[in-house]
């Protein structure tokens, strides 16, 4: 029913009780003009008792399929007439319902690396009447999307190595192999006279020789070539076994500097870099001086403390950097330009 017949009926109800005196005639006027107020009570109340939360995955990675849920809950859901819910403008994909619950999901973009703020979904909903419309917000939330490796292990450690003023890797003893390790570390002897399978270690666990630096880009396209030339360089160090550092700057100015010595360890430190990074990894860095730095940003003249000398490699065009734009970068990392 729409507000003209209403309005409508109203009228004509009205007129037959004027001209006709007819009781019959009140009785309709009055129940058309108190249906409107038990609606809009009726819509109010559902609005107080439904409790809507948005959900999102912890993490999810580039490229892959992701949902995040808007989950409505109250005891007048099945009450309500044409409930639905949007995001952004856009409807939900699909939903399901059970006794008092409803859950709408959406599929959403994970097409660039680092955190995605999604907007707040709407639940929209109306009275039994179809006469007033109603509608509950709720807050918006982050999704963390992580990179993806680039290139190959072989050229990406021999680029990292030359910063270490050496292109050869020496290997000290033996330790569990690891998920992730090179096959062609397997230490055969030590294999041999085990159970268990050895690798060569590369050196003692708190011997860092090279320290990796980043900051957080804004722009999509540059973080995703940013983030996934990150995470290929620490893979390419864990899969050696090389203990090595990691340093960057929150969104709050509060520097961080990690010791990262195997792969979860690592995916971890990148996870919480997109999750908290900001700029200026180097500015006021405690980093010493006379460890190589291998510096990954977007900012072609990034401030840097005076006593480090890092080799810069910028994804935009930048001079003087050891690295410049998507093309230098990926032929270091032996992938595609």
């Amino acid at each position: 029913m729409n507000y003209l017949s209403y309005l409508f009926l109203v009228i004509i109800a009205l007129l037959l009780m004027i001209l006709y005196d007819l009781y019959a005639a009140f009785l309709l006027a009055a129940t058309l003009l108190l249906v409107p107020l038990l609606a809009l009570s009726l819509g109010y109340a559902a609005r107080r008792s439904v409790s809507v939360t948005f959900s999102a995955p912890h993490r999810t990675q580039r490229g892959a399929a992701a949902e995040v849920c808007l989950t409505a809950k109250g005891r007048f859901l099945p009450l309500v007439s044409s409930l639905t819910a949007t995001m952004a403008g856009k409807e939900y994909d699909s939903y399901e319902t059970e006794k008092d619950v409803t859950r709408f999901y959406f599929r959403v973009d994970t097409a660039h690396a680092g955190r995605i703020t999604l907007p707040a979904p709407r639940l929209s909903w109306k009275d039994p009447f179809g006469f007033f419309h109603f509608h509950k917000d709720t807050k918006a939330t982050t999704l963390l999307v992580l990179p993806r490796p680039m290139g190959d292990y072989a050229h990406t450690l021999k680029s990292l190595l030359r910063l270490s003023g050496s292109e050869e890797v020496e290997y000290f003893g033996a330790t569990p192999y690891q998920p992730g390790d090179n096959p062609r570390l397997i230490n055969w002897k030590v294999t041999a006279r085990t159970e268990d399978v050895y690798v060569r270690d590369r050196m003692p666990a708190d011997d860092a020789r090279l320290i990796l630096a980043a900051d957080y880009e804004e722009d999509d396209a540059l973080r995703d070539l940013l983030a996934d030339a990150l995470l290929s360089c620490g893979l390419a160090l864990t899969a050696t076994r090389m203990p090595f550092r990691f340093a960057w700057m929150t969104i709050h100015g509060e520097e961080i500097i990690t010791s990262v010595k195997d792969k979860a360890g690592w995916e971890e430190a990148v996870a919480t870099f997109l999750r908290e990074g900001g700029g200026d990894a180097l500015k006021t860095s405690h980093l010493s001086p006379y460890i190589p730095i291998c510096y990954l940003t977007g900012n072609p003249t990034p401030a840097i403390s005076p006593v480090l000398h890092p080799s810069i490699w910028c994804v935009r065009d930048a001079k003087g950097a050891a690295l410049s734009g998507k093309a230098a970068i990926a032929r270091a990392l032996g992938g595609e330009a």
